[in-house]
């Protein structure tokens, strides 16, 4: 997500603007035209951190969520050993 900021609240406020971006939001400064001139990218959130992912527990959950939702008599093995074919 991005907002925009006017170059002027950017001035005034940026330290503000910068710690109420989350990790990957950006802000879009606007010149007084309005036009874009530049868009800043937080490296740290002093208020977010981003937490760790157990990738491992995200793959299990999904491969269960697969397996209750899978239809087919063959396995997904099978199939795709079939389409290889």
């Amino acid at each position: 997500m991005s907002v925009e900021v006017s170059v002027d609240s950017a001035k005034k406020n940026l330290e503000d603007i910068l710690a109420k971006l989350s990790p990957g939001e950006t802000a879009t400064l606007i010149s007084p035209d309005g036009r874009p001139m530049a868009v800043l990218v937080p490296i740290n959130s002093s208020e977010n951190v981003i937490k760790e992912i157990d990738w491992d527990a995200e793959w299990q959950t999904l491969a269960r969520e697969i397996d209750s939702a899978w239809k087919s008599e063959k396995s997904a093995l099978e199939i795709l050993a079939e389409m290889r074919r």
